[in-house]
């Protein structure tokens, strides 16, 4: 049974506004992001995930992942992964959260 003991988000961020490199006609501006989350554990087991971003707002996804992340922290992966299903709704049906 391994625990999940904490994790560690970075805001990555490619300034490719300055060559308009992927730009579009509604996206003229673009920075690629990416915010990206590495899952901590009590053994040598770690876990990743990202998202992408086309720039302002990495914050706020970064944000977001750590309010989700938080709840993850403690809790034995054997346990989250038996049941995927009750494991996505604990960790989107946090009362506080949903709204």
């Amino acid at each position: 049974m391994v625990k999940i003991t904490g994790y560690k988000i970075r805001d990555v961020r490619f300034p490719t506004s300055l060559t308009g490199d992927g730009t579009d006609a509604m996206n003229t501006e673009c920075d690629y992001s990416s915010a990206y989350i590495t899952l901590l554990s009590e053994s040598d087991l770690v876990g990743h995930g990202m998202t992408f971003t086309i720039g302002r707002g990495n914050d706020i996804v970064c944000s977001a992942i750590s309010q989700v992340a938080d709840r993850l922290v403690g809790k034995d992966t054997e346990e989250l992964f038996k049941n995927m299903g009750k494991t996505w709704e604990y960790l989107v049906a946090d009362p506080q959260l949903r709204w």
